[in-house]
């Protein structure tokens, strides 16, 4: 089948359809396999039409991780299509039940702000959940990929590595100053690990396809240091973790809304929990307010 000109070719049958989050098809005879799926009805729309303008049948549905960025087309492929979903372990929870996603970084029931498109998506069922190494029934391998999310996992087919939000691009970073890790520690152990494979392309979720991803992992290596050493610098004294975000989003300019603040402070205490561990902060307890210190 001829695939509609809305599909990039990266190499053999393996397409994208570029966007906000990029969404992967990996073509198969007469039909194909889509990995993610996008950040709302809209693009979950928007790929049916274009698998369907290919002559294709949507057979499986592919989420790397659980972020509403990535699963927000889910609802709608679930019921105009007749595809199996497949996610990993952990994530598939979040994609069945996305309340879970405002509720982890609110810490209780979210207020609206945090329940909107952008950190909760329509609920969809997952048929099956994907595991390590090659899978015979569809012809990939999965790969996990620790630390921006729980349980978020690359896609690898005809050499060509769908990586996720495994590195975020140079606008991204200048945008939002500190990235999201759920696990900074694990994210900077998997982006070393990586860097030392050698791949035909890979496939960020967010900059385009590129033969050479060292370049782009060294640059997210550069912002993640740089958010642990300006936290260095501010625990010389005590302080609390909402001085720390202050001080992060002064020093970097940035300006945010009061919801994505969640965002901010998560992404922050991840860094607080890796230094803490390498024994380079402590705690304390000053007038009922937690403390953060330097300790070498």
């Amino acid at each position: 089948m001829c695939p509609s000109r809305a599909l990039k070719k990266i190499y053999r049958d393996v397409y994208y359809i570029p966007g906000r989050t990029n969404v992967g098809i990996v073509c198969r005879d007469d039909w194909c396999i889509v990995i993610d799926s996008g950040l709302d009805e809209d693009q979950g729309r928007r790929i049916i039409n274009i698998v369907k303008e290919s002559g294709l049948e949507l057979k499986y549905l592919l989420n790397t991780h659980s972020h509403a960025d990535h699963i927000g087309g889910n609802n709608i492929i679930m019921n105009r299509t007749s595809s199996l979903i497949i996610a990993p372990t952990i994530e598939s929870y979040f994609i069945e039940n996305p309340i879970l996603e405002p509720i982890y970084l609110y810490g209780a029931y979210p207020p609206k702000g945090l329940r909107d498109k952008f950190f909760m998506a329509q609920p969809s069922r997952v048929d099956k959940n994907l595991q390590s190494g090659l899978d015979n029934e569809i012809g990939l391998e999965f790969i996990q990929l620790p630390g921006h999310s729980f349980n978020m996992y690359g896609v690898i087919v005809d050499d060509v590595f769908f990586i996720a939000d495994l590195v975020f691009p140079e606008n991204l970073i200048d945008k939002y100053g500190v990235l999201y890790h759920f696990d900074v520690k694990e994210s900077v152990k998997t982006l070393k690990k990586i860097k030392e494979t050698a791949y035909r392309f890979y496939v960020p979720s967010h900059s385009e396809p590129t033969t050479d991803i060292s370049r782009l992992i060294d640059v997210n290596l550069q912002s993640i240091d740089k958010v642990k050493r300006l936290i260095e610098e501010y625990t010389s004294r005590p302080l609390s973790l909402e001085d720390i975000v202050s001080n992060i989003l002064k020093d970097l300019n940035i300006s945010i809304t009061p919801s994505t603040y969640f965002l901010y402070n998560s992404a922050v205490r991840s860094y607080i929990s890796w230094m803490a561990d390498e024994e380079l902060l402590s705690e304390v307890l000053d007038n009922g307010r937690l403390k953060y210190f330097r300790v070498r």
